[in-house]
């Protein structure tokens, strides 16, 4: 069965879970009914990768004008043959949390499963950014200075 991005409704999280075509999702965290985001179908196995991806945007993403930014770079990046690698440097100035996923850049080259992972990720963070920046549009804090 294909996993699917979906936001809460009530609580704003966003989950990779099943949903059967036609079907209206409830969250995993709290029951309540959840959009489909825009975005690829996953399998079980990435569950925790998205979730992992997911907290830390939720931890370091804290203004729509940055998730803006990055969403922007995310497209263009999308749209040439940059390695994924090359984009997710970029992107851990502003989302630290995601150091996790370029443990041995440093040490060795790149596997193929390795890079197969690194390509999901960047189209889960594209679709987590996306929304969060929406939430934080809704949501703007007072100090909304970053950039």
């Amino acid at each position: 069965m294909a996993y699917v991005p979906v936001q809460c409704s009530a609580c704003e999280a966003h989950h990779l879970q099943p949903v059967e075509p036609g079907a209206v999702p409830n969250c995993r965290s709290c029951g309540r009914p959840a959009t489909v985001l825009p975005g690829a179908t996953y399998s079980a196995a990435d569950v925790d990768l998205f979730d992992r991806v997911d907290a830390a945007v939720r931890s370091d993403l804290r203004s729509a004008r940055s998730g803006q930014r990055l969403a922007a770079e995310l497209l263009r990046a999308a749209s040439t043959s940059e390695s994924p690698e090359s984009i997710l440097l970029r992107m851990l100035d502003d989302l630290p949390g995601l150091r996790f996923l370029l443990p041995a850049l440093s040490v060795r080259p790149t596997g193929r499963e390795h890079r197969s992972l690194l390509a999901r990720s960047l189209g889960m963070l594209l679709t987590i950014v996306a929304a969060r920046t929406r939430q934080l549009e809704r949501t703007p804090t007072p100090l909304d200075v970053s950039a």
